[in-house]
């Protein structure tokens, strides 16, 4: 019988393309986003071993390309 090891879990990290705060629905605490800040929460994604990050996408997130083609 042969047993096959299941891959490893793959966990996304999502990039704050509209803005990065401590709390929902709020700018209390809240980072200004700009292409620097988003290179750098994509290497530490990549760095801490996550499988990948999620861009958000729909009507209001047109950027998604462009944020995804410059990272």
């Amino acid at each position: 019988m042969v047993h096959e090891t299941p891959d490893r879990i793959k966990v996304l990290w999502f990039l704050p393309t509209h803005g990065d705060s401590r709390y929902l629905g709020t700018s209390e605490g809240g980072r200004a986003v700009d292409l620097p800040y988003l290179t750098q929460v994509a290497q530490a994604a990549d760095t801490l071993g996550y499988y990948g990050v999620l861009l958000p996408t729909g009507r209001s997130c047109e950027d998604s390309w462009v944020i995804a083609s410059a990272l």
